[in-house]
This record gives C-alpha cells, sequence and structure tokens, in this order.
C-alpha cells in the first residue's frame, strides 16, 4: 500500500494533477482513499481463507498493513515535499486565489484567507507526519477492520 501511495503522488505530479491541475486531481484524491481499504480488506480476506480471524487479530492485521504502508510513504512524502516538488503548495494558494475570485470575494478576505492558509501550513508542516501517524496507522485501520466484519466473514470449520 505503501509503494502504491509513492506511486500515486508521482503520478500525480507527473501529470501535473496535484498543481496545473489541481481543480482535476482533487477529486483523484478523493478516490484514492479507497486503496488503504481495499488493502486492508484484501489482507483480512487472506488470513479468512486459511483460519478463524478475531475481532482483534483483524485490527492487528489492518495495523500491521498501515503501519507498514507508514513506514514506507511517509519518508517518501518528506522528500516530495521537500525535494521534488517543494512548490506544491504554491499552486493550492493559486486555486485556492482563483475560487475565491470566482464567487467574488472581497481581495482583502482573500489575501487573509491566503495568509491564514501559509500559517497553518507552515505551522502544520513538522507536527503534521507525527500527528498522522495515530489516525493513518491506528483509527482509520482499526474502523476499517471492524468494517470488515460485515462484508468479510470467517470460513466456517467443517
Amino acid at each position: 500500500m505503501g509503494l502504491a501511495f509513492c506511486l500515486y503522488t508521482t503520478l500525480m505530479w507527473l501529470t501535473k494533477l496535484d498543481t496545473t491541475y489541481l481543480s482535476i486531481g482533487q477529486y483523484v484524491d478523493m478516490a484514492i482513499i479507497l486503496l488503504p481499504i481495499v488493502m486492508i480488506f484484501w489482507a483480512i480476506k487472506q488470513e479468512t481463507n486459511s483460519y478463524q480471524v478475531s475481532i482483534i487479530q483483524r485490527i492487528g492485521i489492518a495495523i500491521f498493513v498501515s503501519a507498514i504502508s507508514y513506514l514506507i510513504y511517509n519518508p517518501f512524502l518528506y522528500t516530495y515535499h521537500h525535494f521534488i516538488n517543494p512548490d506544491w503548495f504554491g499552486a493550492v494558494l493559486n486555486l485556492k486565489e482563483v475560487e475565491l475570485t470566482a464567487v467574488n470575494v472581497p481581495q482583502e478576505e482573500i489575501t487573509a484567507t491566503l495568509e491564514n492558509m501559509k500559517t497553518s501550513s507552515v505551522a502544520q508542516a513538522d507536527l503534521f507526519r507525527l500527528s498522522s501517524l495515530i489516525p493513518s496507522v491506528v483509527v482509520i485501520p482499526t474502523l476499517v477492520a471492524l468494517l470488515s466484519l460485515i462484508f468479510i466473514k470467517n470460513k466456517v470449520k467443517g
């Protein structure tokens, strides 16, 4: 899953869906959320084919898959944001400015919004890597594992 996220980020950059065509790329970003769900479901399904998998084991599988992904993707993302495409946030700001201008927001308010986004981005840049650990590796995988109880049944021993 981590390698798939690296590939996805690279493709977004090569196709300029993360900068020039960000208005389209934001929809691709929404679709990519299915990747961790599918990967965790697949890993749990592989185990349920072999033996009875308890709720705790499902959560453990989901957290393991997500932790490996995090360990692969987080360093790549740091490299991407600092070396490969350090100007990516400028494209985000430009898109926001175009959106606000299109709905006739006063220039002073646009400037304030963009400054607020810049300040928030700088303040959260280093904290994000740490703060994303809990949701990425524990919370979301646990919820997906619990959701798997509905869709993936254990094989009946017979």
